[in-house]
């Protein structure tokens, strides 16, 4: 039986309709592979997905006009039928209902190899369309700092609140200079729609390199 799901076109993304009805929805995103080392940022969407029981919502219609699939490779698995599927690498989106006063929007970001200028674009629309109040990326780096002490967590904000909250939770602003991702332009856009923006990054031991590093996620 063929199912068929109607979708909206915002830039290069499409979004399942009808658009859910969210609440001042906050922006949790990660970024695979630049500031995603040992896994942290896609470990914690994962686990709150699974707490919020996160829905889909959206994903770029073409991957091919902004992906190179010979860096990110498709993968081969067998559904739960038993028949061959490919798993195709995408920037995709669910959302799940939240229960102090905003809803949530959890972003699976891929660093783009072409056309970044529109796939910025398709991003920034999205999160006008959906009213979006805040952007929050969470991400991991490698540093030169031991196993042995507590992991610092450098970040950034826009608007006085946001600010505010990371003084509160003791985070120091990353003094950083030097190449970064391109999406950091999602982050110098979003201020001027009204979108208050915010960046967590955990710094991990150098030395100690996992594929997946637990101790560096949110306690």
């Amino acid at each position: 039986m063929c199912v068929t799901i109607e979708v909206v076109r915002i830039g290069a993304f499409e979004l399942d309709e009808p658009l859910p009805e969210l609440d001042q929805p906050h922006v949790l995103a990660m970024l695979d592979p630049w500031i995603d080392v040992g896994g942290v940022g896609t470990l914690t969407l994962n686990w709150l997905e699974d707490h919020f029981q996160a829905e889909d919502l959206g994903r770029i219609a073409r991957p091919g006009h902004f992906f190179d699939f010979t860096r990110y490779r498709p993968s081969v698995y067998y559904d739960e039928e038993g028949r061959k599927q490919v798993s195709v690498p995408n920037t995709y989106m669910t959302y799940g209902q939240g229960t102090n006063g905003h809803d949530f929007i959890f972003l699976h970001l891929l660093e783009p190899h072409n056309d970044s200028d529109r796939y910025i674009e398709s991003v920034v629309r999205v999160l006008t369309k959906l009213n979006v109040k805040r952007y929050c990326l969470i991400g991991s780096m490698y540093d030169y700092v031991p196993h042995t002490m507590p992991l610092q967590v450098t970040g950034g904000a826009s608007g006085q609140a946001t600010a505010s909250e990371l003084e509160v939770q003791g985070i120091e602003a990353s003094n950083y200079q030097g190449p970064t991702t391109i999406t950091t332009l999602i982050t110098q856009q979003a201020p001027a729609l009204g979108i208050d923006t915010m960046s967590l990054i955990v710094h991990l031991p150098q030395y100690t390199q996992l594929e997946e590093d637990i101790p560096g996620l949110p306690g």
